[in-house]
């Protein structure tokens, strides 16, 4: 089977995990592969050595000549084999869609939540980290956040540790991380570095920088890929596109593998978020 995910990165990784909950639960054996993987696609047709089926994830495989050459030559084969292979993509060109779908592939696109389903889901991540909110105080921060899902995860999971009310002083006070990714973006380095510095003055640390700007550059590759209707509001779809004309679409791919290699690195204890975002910065 060859299921294909793309579109909107949050909930189609969403969705990714929940497939993947399932796959873990019938034992069977799972691989991964990126773009700057080398491993042929070839390889996963057969079950592994106990005779249990293969899941594999391939992450921006299209992004790659050579596994654009083989899901062209193999895509019919994955999606008959009794192997679960699932891709996710950030955008999709029409060709490939209409090459997925005449291979028998199952398509899945995703955009940002209606507002009511929105709520809903903010409202159920907030009961994961305890946070009873009401709907007054959901509306106060999926606006304050531009109705981003990656920032407002990150929101909710820190309010959950230092038990920051949602309205108030408190909330309101905290430093405009979206101001540090405007600048970022407008390539006013030293003044983004220059906040990014006050943020760990502050003990706050460059997490919530990060997020944003990580929510900032997905959202400039999904307009600068020409994909349709983004869900997005009008104001942040203008200022997108503003930012788009400072840089290239190979710098803002670059620059979205130097941001995932500072999550991993985080994860690992190899480096802060400060100290990666400070390196990004001085590169710009």
């Amino acid at each position: 089977m060859l299921y294909v995910l793309y579109g909107h990165q949050f909930w189609a990784r969403k969705k990714l995990r929940e497939l993947l909950e399932k796959a873990r639960e019938r034992e069977s054996a799972l691989f991964k592969l990126s773009s700057a993987s080398f491993v042929p696609l070839a390889g996963y047709f057969s079950a592994d050595l106990f005779g249990k089926k293969v899941v594999l994830v391939g992450e921006y495989l299209l992004e790659n000549p050579e596994y654009e050459r083989e899901l062209t030559e193999l895509a019919g084969r994955l999606a008959a084999s009794d192997n679960i292979v699932f891709l996710l993509e950030e955008g999709l060109a029409q060709d490939w869609e209409e090459r997925f779908r005449d291979a028998g592939a199952k398509l899945e696109k995703f955009k940002n939540l209606p507002e009511e389903k929105f709520f809903s889901w903010a409202r159920d991540e907030a009961l994961k980290f305890g946070l009873a909110l009401s709907a007054a105080e959901l509306k106060v921060l999926a606006e304050e956040f531009d109705f981003d899902p990656w920032t407002i995860a990150a929101k909710l999971e820190r309010m959950s540790l230092e038990k920051i009310k949602i309205s108030g002083k408190n909330f309101f006070s905290e430093p405009n991380y979206f101001q540090f990714a405007d600048l970022a973006f407008a390539r006013r380095k030293y003044e983004a570095l220059k906040l990014l510095r006050g943020f760990v003055k502050q003990g706050l640390g460059g997490e919530e920088a990060f997020w944003k700007l990580w929510w900032k550059i997905k959202t400039l590759r999904m307009i600068d890929s020409g994909q349709g209707n983004l869900g997005l509001h009008p104001y942040v779809l203008q200022k997108s596109r503003a930012d788009l004309k400072n840089f290239s679409s190979e710098e803002l791919k670059k620059l979205s593998y130097e941001l995932l290699d500072i999550f991993s690195e985080v994860r690992r204890g190899e480096e802060s978020f400060e100290e990666g975002l400070e390196k990004i910065l001085l590169k710009l």
